[in-house]
């Protein structure tokens, strides 16, 4: 269902991915004193995600795998995430994410619940010029 940095987590399911957007505006955006008008800069639009692994079927190995390479302290990552009806490829970055330890069998701790948000690192769309 995604990939990050060219690895797919095949036995990361992915409930219920949440996505938004934001529009974002420049410096010189704000509201004109005089009429209380509006005055838009537009950046573009901003396409994020927030991703809420089940870890059910990974191993432990596994899912050690793919939290130490959303942890990793680099700038982005290159994500592949379904949008609308195709796959959207862009550079995002992780600033936090959270898991919990749910028990711990023959020795080896079980960790689910990964949650994650990926921002854009630019805009995906930009106004017409």
């Amino acid at each position: 269902m995604f990939k990050v940095d060219g690895i797919e987590f095949t036995k990361a399911v992915v409930d219920k991915p949440k996505r938004s957007f934001q529009i974002m505006d420049g410096e010189n955006a704000g509201r004109l004193i005089r009429i209380a008008k509006m005055e838009r800069d537009v950046l573009g639009t901003f396409y994020n995600y927030n991703l809420n692994i089940d870890s059910r079927f990974m191993t432990p190995t596994e899912y050690d795998e793919l939290y130490e390479l959303l942890s990793a302290p680099v700038p982005s990552h290159t994500i592949e995430i379904p949008y609308g009806q195709t796959i959207l490829v862009y550079k995002a970055y992780v600033t936090n994410g959270t898991d919990e330890l749910i028990g711990i069998r023959n020795g080896v701790n079980m960790w689910a619940n990964l949650s994650i948000n990926f921002i854009a690192m630019e805009p995906q769309r930009r106004p017409a010029q």
